[in-house]
């Protein structure tokens, strides 16, 4: 495991470091594999439930809650209280939105049908919000340690704005298969 990590660390392409490559190829795999079990219709799903449970905890009033001492947030909440609140409302709105006017608003009944590349390209742009999201959360102590193409991709105003418009005009965008047949 030392040798992995001496490589990662020694290991350069240009600006980026063996660490920035690695956490790219798993950023890659995780899209595949995760587009391929979930499926369309439940990727919107976590989509729309990502965008709802951003919009809540960006919008608590932390300084309201700082009040309360038994929850031991003197100086605001952690980056982890932040993150593990996030994914808990997106795994709530999960199961809640399926069995809401939602579905029917957004035609989402079953897994949906979409080609692979559909599914990729989903996958991509939705594990790209939630990267952002998770990233944005972090202490600036944290973010410093991240590597430039990392800071690049997900950190910064530019960032954040890329990465909330791009699902949505992705799903916007894309079209079910029987729709694409009959044109």
């Amino acid at each position: 495991m030392l040798a992995v990590r001496d490589f990662l660390t020694n290991f350069h392409i240009g600006a980026a470091s063996g660490w920035d490559i690695f956490i790219v190829l798993i950023f890659l795999i995780a899209v595949m594999v995760y587009g391929l079990f979930v499926g369309r219709n439940r990727m919107v799903i976590i989509s729309i439930s990502s965008y709802f449970s951003f919009l809540i905890v960006q919008n608590i009033p932390w300084w309201k809650l700082n009040s309360f001492g038994w929850l031991g947030m003197k100086n605001g909440p952690s980056a982890s209280l932040k993150i593990i609140l996030f994914l808990s409302i997106i795994v709530l709105f999960y199961f809640l939105i399926p069995r809401s006017i939602l579905t029917s608003v957004f035609r989402l009944k079953k897994r949906g049908t979409a080609s692979w590349w559909q599914l990729f390209l989903l996958s991509i742009v939705q594990v790209g919000l939630l990267a952002m999201v998770i990233l944005s959360f972090l202490p600036n102590e944290a973010i410093l340690n991240l590597g430039s193409i990392i800071k690049r991709l997900f950190i910064g105003p530019e960032a954040q704005f890329v990465w909330i418009t791009l699902p949505i005009l992705t799903m916007i965008l894309m079209r079910n298969k029987r729709n694409k047949n009959k044109d």
